[in-house]
C-alpha cells in the first residue's frame, strides 16, 4: 500500500465540529502546522443538531456557574460584533405565573446543586433577579431586560390562565452553525497563509496508530477507500475534539482512559404552522414544560424552532433521533404556553436530534451537569494528547483559546496572539452572478454546490444538503434537485453514474428517518 509521509510535527485536531474548527483556527493564528481530521463531514455531529442559540446561559445562574455565564456573555457579545453577518440579536420573552415560586428550590440549586425545579415554575422575583445579574455581567451589546406592559402581555398569545406577566431580554441566534464552521475553516486557511503555517483538512477518515505515528485513510460512504493509500503523521500533539465521540476516538487510538463523556440527547421540532408563527412573531419564548424543564420556542429561518429535550443517552450519537414521546412532549409544552395555536403532530414539518458532549457523571438531574469545558491531559500517551470535554456554540472561540494556552506551552512554544478581535466573515462560495441558474425547486445557485464540491470538501448528498447549502430545511427540496446534486457528485468522481438513482432513494430514506422530512 502506498504511503505518503507527512513532515513530522503537525498538531492533529480530531473532530471538525465547531470546537475542532475553532481550535484549528486558533492554532493557525500562532503559526502552527495543523491537520484537522474528521471521521465524517465538517459539522456533521452535535454542531448541526443544536438549538442554534448564542446565549449567556441564563439558567446556569441557578447552579452558581457564574464564571461560565460571564464567559458566555462575553463571547456572545464578541460574536455579535465580529461575526455580525452570521450571529444576530434575538429578543426572548420569559412568561411567569406567580411571584414567589422557586425561591427555596433555587437556593438549593445555587448552593448545593440539588433540588427539583419548582412545580409552579419560576416566579417573577427569581426571574427578575436572574435577569438583573445577566444584564450586569453583559457588556451592553444588546438591550437590558424589561417587564412587558399589561397590553403587551395581553397581545402576546401567552396563556393567561398559566401566566400573569412576562419579562423580555436579549440573547442571539446563529441561524446555521454548519456554515459558521465553514467560515472558521476558511479563516484557518487564511490565517495559515498570514502566519506562515500549514493547514490541511481531511474528512471521512479512518485512523489507526502504530507507536507514535498515526495513519489516516479516506473512507467514502459510497465506495469505501478512495484508493489513495495512507497518510502517515507523526504528530507534535493530538487534540481530541470529537464531541460525543471523544471516548470512541480514544479507543480507536488504543489509549486507555476512564469514560469521559456522558452525553444527553436533545430533540428539536421545526414547524411552519401559521397560527404559531404569527403569534410568536419576531420574538422567541423561553419558558418551562410541565415538568419544569426549560424549553425554547424560536422564530427561525421563516419557521418556528421548538426545543429541546435533555435525556441521558449511551448509544451511538449518529443514531440518535427524535422519538415520538419527545415530539409529543414538545408539542404539549408549546400548547400549554400558547393555548390558542392548537399545534398538532401534522404541523411538524421535520425534527432533528443531537447528543451533547457533557462530562460523564453519576445519577442526578441532567440539567445540573455543567456546561463548562475541560481540557483533559492524557498522561502516558505516546504523544501529547488532550481530550476536550463539554463546550457549546457560544464559547467555541474561548474554548479554542483555552486549549491553545495549554497545548503550545506544553510543546515549549509561546502563544503570541489570539482571535479576540479577529472578524469572522461568512463562508465564501465564490463569485456568483445575481442571475446565476438555480437548482430545481430551491433558491440556491447551482454554482454554490459546484464550489462546495471542489473547494469545501463536500463529498456526499448529506454534505451538500445538510451542511453546505442548508437545503435540508427548505420545504421545496425535491427529488429532482437531489438528482442534479448527485450528478454533480458523479462529475467530481464521488459517485458512480449508475448509482445516482439508488443513492437518491437512499438519501430520501435518510431524510425521512433522521429528520422526519418527506421529499417527493
Amino acid at each position: 500500500m502506498a504511503t505518503d509521509r507527512f513532515n513530522v510535527g503537525p498538531i492533529v485536531v480530531l473532530g471538525a465540529g465547531i470546537n475542532g474548527a475553532a481550535i484549528a483556527r486558533e492554532l493557525t493564528l500562532q503559526g502552527a502546522d495543523v491537520l484537522l481530521v474528521d471521521a465524517e463531514d465538517l459539522a456533521g455531529g452535535t454542531t448541526s443538531y443544536s438549538s442554534r442559540l448564542i446565549h449567556g446561559g441564563l439558567r446556569y445562574l441557578e447552579y452558581a456557574e457564574i464564571s461560565l455565564v460571564r464567559e458566555s456573555l462575553t463571547e456572545r457579545d464578541r460574536l455579535l460584533r465580529l461575526a455580525s453577518e452570521l450571529v444576530h440579536p434575538l429578543e426572548l420573552v420569559i412568561p411567569v405565573g406567580n411571584r414567589f415560586s422557586g425561591l427555596i428550590s433555587g437556593a438549593q440549586r445555587f448552593f448545593f446543586k440539588t433540588g427539583a425545579a419548582p412545580k409552579d415554575g419560576r416566579g417573577s422575583l427569581v426571574v427578575r433577579l436572574g435577569l438583573t445579574l445577566y444584564d450586569r455581567f453583559a457588556s451592553g451589546a444588546v438591550p437590558g431586560h424589561r417587564r412587558l406592559t399589561s397590553a403587551q402581555f395581553a397581545q402576546s398569545g401567552l396563556s393567561t390562565e398559566k401566566f400573569f406577566t412576562a419579562f423580555s431580554y436579549y440573547d442571539a441566534q446563529l441561524t446555521f452553525p454548519e456554515q459558521f464552521v465553514l467560515a472558521l475553516v476558511q479563516d484557518a486557511q487564511a490565517a495559515a497563509k498570514e502566519e506562515g503555517g500549514a493547514f490541511s483538512l481531511r474528512t471521512y477518515q479512518h485512523v489507526r496508530r502504530e507507536a507514535e505515528t498515526l495513519f489516516f485513510s479516506t473512507i467514502h460512504p459510497n465506495h469505501g477507500s478512495d484508493g489513495g493509500g495512507e497518510v502517515a503523521v507523526t504528530p507534535a500533539a493530538v487534540i481530541n475534539a470529537a464531541g460525543p465521540w471523544v471516548d470512541t476516538a480514544l479507543a480507536g487510538l488504543n489509549v486507555p482512559s476512564p469514560r469521559l463523556i456522558g452525553g444527553t440527547k436533545g430533540s428539536h421540532l421545526i414547524t411552519r404552522a401559521p397560527d404559531l408563527c404569527k403569534t410568536l412573531g419576531p420574538r422567541g419564548v423561553y419558558a418551562e414544560a410541565a415538568d419544569g424543564r426549560p424549553i425554547f420556542i424560536l422564530p427561525w429561518n421563516n419557521a418556528c424552532l421548538i426545543g429541546t429535550t435533555d435525556i441521558r443517552y449511551d448509544g451511538d450519537p449518529a443514531e440518535a433521533v427524535a422519538e415520538p414521546d419527545e415530539i409529543e412532549y414538545l408539542i404539549d409544552a408549546t400548547n400549554m404556553i400558547f393555548p390558542d395555536v392548537g399545534l398538532t403532530r401534522d404541523d411538524i414539518q421535520q425534527h432533528y436530534c443531537g447528543v451533547r458532549p457533557l462530562p460523564a457523571v453519576g445519577e442526578g438531574a441532567t440539567s445540573s451537569i455543567t456546561r463548562s469545558h475541560v481540557v483533559h491531559r492524557h498522561p502516558g500517551a505516546p504523544f501529547p494528547l488532550y481530550s476536550i470535554i463539554g463546550g457549546k456554540l457560544t464559547t467555541c472561540r474561548s474554548l479554542a483559546e483555552d486549549v491553545v494556552k495549554v497545548v503550545l506551552p506544553d510543546l515549549g512554544q509561546e502563544v503570541p496572539r489570539n482571535s479576540r478581535d479577529r472578524a469572522l466573515p461568512p463562508a465564501n462560495f465564490g463569485e456568483t452572478p445575481l442571475d446565476a441558474p438555480l437548482l430545481p425547486d430551491v433558491n440556491a445557485p447551482i454554482a454554490h454546490s459546484a464550489y462546495a464540491i471542489e473547494h469545501l470538501a463536500a463529498k456526499t448528498l448529506s454534505d451538500l444538503v445538510e451542511r453546505r447549502l442548508m437545503l435540508v430545511f427548505d420545504p421545496n427540496l425535491s427529488r429532482q434537485c437531489l438528482c442534479v446534486l448527485a450528478e454533480q457528485l458523479a462529475d467530481a468522481g464521488w459517485l458512480q453514474r449508475q448509482e445516482i438513482d439508488a443513492e437518491v432513494d437512499h438519501y430520501i430514506h435518510r431524510l425521512q428517518k433522521r429528520y422526519g422530512k418527506r421529499v417527493s
